[in-house]
């Protein structure tokens, strides 16, 4: 592969996955902001645990080779709107067993009236949301950083 080719590959892979990766999370984030903001609240209860594999690179899911087989679990929340739908959802994060909440642990809900599939939980964080877009903005810097590489290699 010519090397006047790799800026233009580096670009044309990195800035549009970091670009979407970084807007996807970023909306995300605010979602969940102007929910714990403006949202209706909720008790709920976790009723189950949804037990998953982590599975190895290459294979179906995406782990890294040391969590490979790690058993984790999405906590199964229950709870009901204030006009009385009963709803019953699961978290977007699986953990280990001993970090995840137990079942029968009492956690509030806040959620969107117009909308309740749309909901968050005041207790988690959103660390993880803020790692994927700091992901995404890295990406999108080094796609452009390449772009820039590769127009300057054409006017040099």
């Amino acid at each position: 592969m010519s090397d006047s080719l790799v800026p233009w590959i580096f670009s044309l892979v990195f800035t549009p996955v970091g670009t979407v990766l970084g807007v996807v999370m970023y909306r995300k984030i605010r979602r969940n902001r102007t929910l714990l903001r403006t949202g209706a609240s909720a008790q709920g209860v976790v009723t189950d645990l949804q037990p998953t594999r982590m599975q190895s690179p290459g294979s179906e899911g995406g782990a890294t080779i040391r969590s490979h087989g790690t058993l984790v679990y999405y906590p199964v929340i229950s709870w009901t709107t204030a006009d009385g739908q009963s709803r019953e959802t699961r978290t977007d994060i699986a953990r280990p067993r001993e970090k995840t909440l137990a079942v029968g642990t009492r956690v509030e809900v806040r959620y969107d009236p117009a909308n309740p599939s749309h909901w968050t939980l005041p207790a988690e964080s959103n660390t993880v949301w803020w790692v994927f877009t700091a992901m995404g903005a890295l990406f999108a810097a080094i796609g452009l950083g390449s772009l820039i590489w590769a127009l300057l290699a054409l006017v040099l």
